[in-house]
C-alpha cells in the first residue's frame, strides 16, 4: 500500500510540474512575441548573444554535470566466475582423511582389503572421490603429528571383533579377525560408528541425500560467540561458585574449537530469579517436577538479567539453584536423566539439587568437584548447539569432524551469498555497485580457491580459516552499506525532484532559443518579400 501511495504522489507531482512548465511556456512565448517587434537592433543582438551563451553553457557544462551527478556507478562483478564455481562445487570437493594403521607385518596385506571395502561403500553412498579415508601404514612422520591411528590386534573369531576409541586423541583400538567378516567390521566401525554423522552432513551439504538431523537447534555460524555462564538463585540467599576453576578445566575444549571460532567467556550471578514456568509435585518421587510442556517458558525473560545485547551470538548456560534445596525437595526436569535441557539456538539449563542438607545461616558454595559434572553437561550442550557430529566417543575426533563440515558449509554459503549478489545486481538495473563490492567479491573467490586447495591437501585447519574468511568477505560484498542504501531508486524519484528545478530554466531557454531562430528566419525572409513586390 505504501508503494502504491508513493507512486500516486509522484505521479501527481509530475503532472503538477508539467502543468506549471506549460503555463510558464505560454507566458514566456506571449511576452517574447510582444516585445520582439519593439526591440532596437542592439538589444536584439544582445538578447541573442545571451540566449546562445546560456544554451552553450547548458550543453557544455550543465548536461555533463547533470549526467555525472545522476548516474549510478556499477562495478563489473565476476558473474561468470561465480556461476562456474557454483556449477563445479560438488565435483571439486575433495576430503582425503589419512588414517595410519599399526598392524603386525605379517598381516599388512589386510590394509589394502580394508581400503577397497571402504572405497566400495563410499561409492555406493555417493561419496566416491569426494570424501574418503586413506589407510596408510604408520611411519615416523605420523607419530610426530596428531593424526587418526588404528591399533590393530588380530583375533581368531568374529565374536572377538571389538573396538575402543580414545577419549583424548584420534586413536582407535581394533580387535579384528583376518577374514571378510573382519573387513566388513572395520568398514562399519570407521564409516558408521566413527565418521557416520560427518558423512551424513557432507552428503546433505552436497545435496546428495537429505540430512534427518534437526538443524533448528544449531546456532548459525559466526566467527565469534559470547559464552555466558550464569548462576541463577531462586531466592535471596547468597550462593558462591568456583566458576573460574570450572572454566579453566573447560579451556581445552575452547582451544580445540579455536580454528572454528573465537569464544568470549563471561559469568554472572543473579539472586531472586523466580521461575517463569509452573511445577507440579510428584508424590511418588517426593519432588517438584517441571513438565516438558513448561520448558519453553522456563526462562523468565522479563525479570532475569540475561546478557544478550551484543552483535555476536550469545550462548547461555544457566545453573539454576532452586529454593527447594533448602526444603529438601528436589526440582526435577520431566524425562531428563541429567536434570538438564537444551533451548534451541539459545543455550542450555542445568537444575542443581543438593543431595546433602544445607546448614542454615551459612553461605553455600559450589566447589570445583561439584561443578565438574555440571560443566561436562554444558560441554555436551555446547557441542550440540554448534552442530558437532555425534557418532564418535572422542571429543577430539568430533571437533575435527566439525572443522571439516563447517569448512564445507562456509564455502557453500560464500557461493550462495555471491550468487544472491549477482541476481540482485542483475534484477535491479538502477542499483549502485561500488568498487568495494567488487573488491570483496574477488577477495571471497580468492579465499574460496585457497580453501578448496587446502581441503584437497588434507590441511583442514587451514581450510576452515580460509573458508571463514571467504564467508566474511561475501557478507561484506552483499551488505555493502553504499549499495544497500541505494538498493531502489526509481525513475519517478528523479522526475519529481528535478522537474521543479530544471523545468522553468529549460523552458525559458528553449522558448527564447526558438523565438530567436524564428526572428532570424523572419528577418532573412523580409528583404526577399520586399524584392518580390518591387519586381
Amino acid at each position: 500500500m505504501n508503494n502504491i501511495g508513493n507512486f500516486a504522489y509522484y505521479k501527481k507531482e509530475s503532472v503538477r510540474c508539467i502543468f506549471l512548465t506549460a503555463t510558464e511556456l505560454l507566458i514566456s512565448y506571449i511576452n517574447l512575441t510582444m516585445t520582439t517587434s519593439q526591440e532596437v537592433p542592439y538589444i536584439t543582438k544582445a538578447r541573442r548573444s545571451i540566449i546562445f551563451g546560456v544554451l552553450l553553457f547548458i550543453l557544455s557544462c550543465g548536461v555533463p554535470l547533470f549526467l555525472y551527478t545522476t548516474s549510478i556507478h556499477r562495478a563489473e562483478l565476476p558473474s561468470h566466475e561465480v556461476e562456474a564455481k557454483i556449477n563445479s562445487f560438488r565435483d571439486l570437493v575433495r576430503f582425503n582423511i589419512p588414517v595410519y594403521v599399526r598392524i603386525d607385518p605379517s598381516h599388512e596385506s589386510l590394509v589394502q582389503e580394508w581400503q577397497d571395502s571402504l572405497d566400495s561403500r563410499n561409492n555406493n553412498d555417493g561419496l566416491g572421490g569426494k570424501w574418503s579415508l586413506q589407510l596408510k601404514l604408520q611411519d615416523e612422520e605420523a607419530l610426530k603429528n596428531e593424526v587418526y591411528t588404528l591399533d590393530v590386534n588380530i583375533v581368531s573369531t568374529s565374536d572377538q571383533n571389538t573396538y575402543k576409541v580414545s577419549s583424548s586423541s584420534g586413536n582407535i583400538s581394533l580387535n579384528v579377525e583376518p577374514t571378510a567378516n573382519g573387513s566388513e567390521f572395520v568398514t562399519n566401525v570407521l564409516l558408521n560408528s566413527i565418521f557416520g554423522d560427518e558423512r551424513k552432513q557432507i552428503l546433505s551439504i552436497l545435496g546428495i541425500k537429505e540430512d534427518e538431523k534437526d538443524s533448528d537447534i544449531v546456532f548459525p555460524y559466526s566467527n565469534t560467540y559470547n559464552v555466558v555462564f550464569n548462576l541463577f538463585v531462586e531466592n535471596g540467599r547468597p550462593v558462591e561458585w568456583d566458576v573460574e576453576s570450572a572454566i579453566q578445566a573447560m579451556n581445552p575444549v575452547f582451544d580445540a574449537l579455536s580454528n572454528y571460532a573465537n569464544f568470549k567467556i563471561s559469568t554472572q550471578v543473579q539472586l531472586y530469579s523466580k521461575l517463569g514456568s509452573s511445577t507440579r509435585y510428584a508424590e511418588d518421587l517426593k519432588a517438584n517436577i517441571i513438565p516438558k510442556s513448561e520448558l519453553s517458558t522456563f526462562i523468565n525473560f522479563g525479570d532475569w538479567n540475561l546478557i544478550t545485547h551484543d552483535i555476536n551470538p550469545s550462548i547461555n548456560f544457566i545453573l539454576y539453584f532452586s529454593k527447594s534445596n533448602y526444603e529438601k525437595v528436589p526440582l526435577l526436569v520431566e524425562g531428563s536423566n541429567t536434570n538438564s535441557f537444551l533451548i534451541p539456538q539459545w543455550g542450555g539449563v542445568y537444575i542443581y539439587n543438593r543431595k546433602m542438607p544445607i546448614i542454615n545461616d551459612t553461605i553455600f558454595k559450589l566447589n570445583t568437584y561439584e561443578l565438574q559434572p555440571i560443566f561436562e553437561i554444558f560441554t555436551s550442550q555446547l557441542f550440540e548447539l554448534l552442530g558437532v557430529p555425534k557418532n564418535s566417543e572422542s571429543p577430539w575426533i568430533r571437533i575435527d569432524s566439525l572443522n571439516r563440515v563447517i569448512a564445507l558449509k562456509n564455502l557453500k554459503r560464500s557461493l550462495e551469498n555471491l550468487s544472491s549478489l549477482i541476481k540482485l545486481s542483475t534484477s535491479l538495473n538502477e542499483i549502485s555497485i561500488p568498487e568495494s563490492t567488487k573488491f570483496h567479491t574477488e577477495q571471497a573467490l580468492a579465499y574460496y580457491d585457497q580453501a578448496m586447495t587446502e581441503l584437497a591437501n588434507s590441511h583442514f585447519e587451514e581450510a576452515i580459516v580460509l573458508a571463514s574468511k571467504s564467508v566474511e568477505s561475501s557478507d561484506k560484498a552483499f551488505f555493502e552499506k553504499e549499495m544497500v542504501q541505494q538498493a531502489y531508486f526509481p525513475s519517478e524519484h528523479k522526475l519529481a525532484v528535478f522537474s521543479p528545478l530544471l523545468g522553468p530554466l529549460c523552458t525559458i531557454v528553449l522558448i527564447g532559443f526558438l523565438s530567436t531562430v524564428k526572428d532570424m528566419k523572419s528577418k532573412k525572409q523580409g528583404p526577399k518579400k520586399v524584392q518580390d513586390k518591387d519586381e
